[in-house]
């Protein structure tokens, strides 16, 4: 993308996003959340924050629907190639330093998981993140083809479904396959959202974002207490994560108010703005280095977020502190990887995939019409 065609408030979004990312994880992963017993202050404020950052994921896959909706033409495979190369790199290094450090024992299963890491679901995002961007043609060709009211109904319809169908009867066969949201058919949905709000120029006021965030924020939290009350009496497994899921309706308004409110941000400072387009390309390999399956265990084990115990104080100083560092160290590490990409003129190779897979389509498609 040339500098000229990103928006430098949704620039600035992916690396909040990421930030966020990384917030969630720490107190998911970190085991931060359940430090605190169930029911005090710590405990509530903890959650709050992972619900208040929960609409990152979703944030980052709107991102690709609004700058890639209005894209013509067939896959891009060369962006293919460097997304497979980006997260098999991540894999094997995170495999290897895995190994080293023995929290993964070398097998051959394990050396297939890190080198095959799109088909292990070694990172789930990066796996139904690049489903999604297989099906962009597809998903354009929708985007195009629709007019409002129709637009209106598919969004509706897909948010009933997988929103407030699944979030009800959560316990049956997710026959709608979002997963909680973990899932790339989730991704079509976020992407359809996204490419709604430029197809048709949507804006919101600021204030009224804002206030729409912070609204469907709270929300989620008080879903997320009774969500637990009813866990606890009823036995249900699984409940709090479905009521706070990415799918979850409080989460999806959520998303797209933030959405909405940085897409009227605008960075008037050529300084930062530069900083800002220099980061935030650099943004998925903060998630590639640090949520590994092969690394994540040891990970925040390392970095011990509980080791406060329920003092709160200390406890958001020393997230704080983490989660600034671990994201700083992978915007620093992908910085590298980056410039060893551009080393091996890897640009190039990209260039050829594209064209080879562009005779290929053609070739395919034109001995079926004939």
């Amino acid at each position: 993308m040339e500098e000229q065609k990103r928006h430098s408030g949704f620039e600035t979004m992916r690396i909040l996003s990421m930030v966020m990312i990384v917030l969630m994880h720490g107190i998911g992963h970190g085991g931060l959340g359940s430090a605190a017993p169930q029911g005090t202050a710590a405990f509530w404020i903890y959650w709050l924050l992972f619900i208040l950052a929960r609409v990152s994921t979703n944030c980052f896959v709107m991102l690709s629907g609004y700058y890639l909706s209005e894209r013509k033409g067939s896959v891009h495979a060369g962006r293919l190639f460097r997304i497979g190369a980006q997260v098999w790199f991540y894999s094997m290094l995170t495999f290897c330093v895995a190994v080293k450090a023995g929290a993964v024992p070398l097998s051959a299963v394990a050396l297939l998981r890190a080198l095959l890491p799109l088909t292990s679901n070694g990172y789930w995002f990066a796996s139904a993140y690049f489903l999604m961007y297989l099906s962009v043609p597809v998903l354009n060709a929708v985007v195009q083809s629709l007019d409002r009211r129709q637009y209106k109904t598919l969004l509706l319809v897909a948010l009933l479904l997988q929103s407030v169908w699944d979030t009800l009867f959560y316990w049956a066969t997710d026959a709608t396959f979002v997963n909680n949201g973990y899932s790339f058919i989730w991704f079509y949905t976020l992407y359809f959202m996204a490419a709604y709000f430029r197809k048709y120029r949507v804006t919101v006021s600021s204030g009224l974002c804002l206030v729409a965030y912070l609204a469907a924020s709270a929300a989620g939290l008080f879903n997320r207490m009774l969500a637990l009350r009813v866990e606890n009496a009823l036995h249900l497994n699984g409940f709090v994560n479905t009521v706070n899921g990415y799918q979850a309706l409080a989460t999806v308004i959520a998303s797209a108010a933030i959405f909405l409110l940085f897409q009227n941000i605008r960075i008037r400072s050529d300084y930062w703005r530069r900083w800002v387009f220099r980061l935030a390309p650099l943004s998925f390999g903060v998630y590639l280095l640090h949520d590994s399956d092969f690394t994540r265990v040891l990970l925040w084990r390392l970095v011990d977020l509980p080791r406060f115990g329920g003092a709160l104080l200390p406890s958001l100083a020393y997230l704080t502190g983490a989660v600034l560092l671990i994201a700083v160290a992978g915007y620093a590490v992908d910085a590298v990887y980056q410039r060893f990409y551009r080393l091996l003129h890897l640009p190039a190779l990209e260039e050829k995939v594209d064209v080879f897979a562009t005779r290929i389509l053609q070739s395919v498609v034109g001995s079926k019409e004939t």
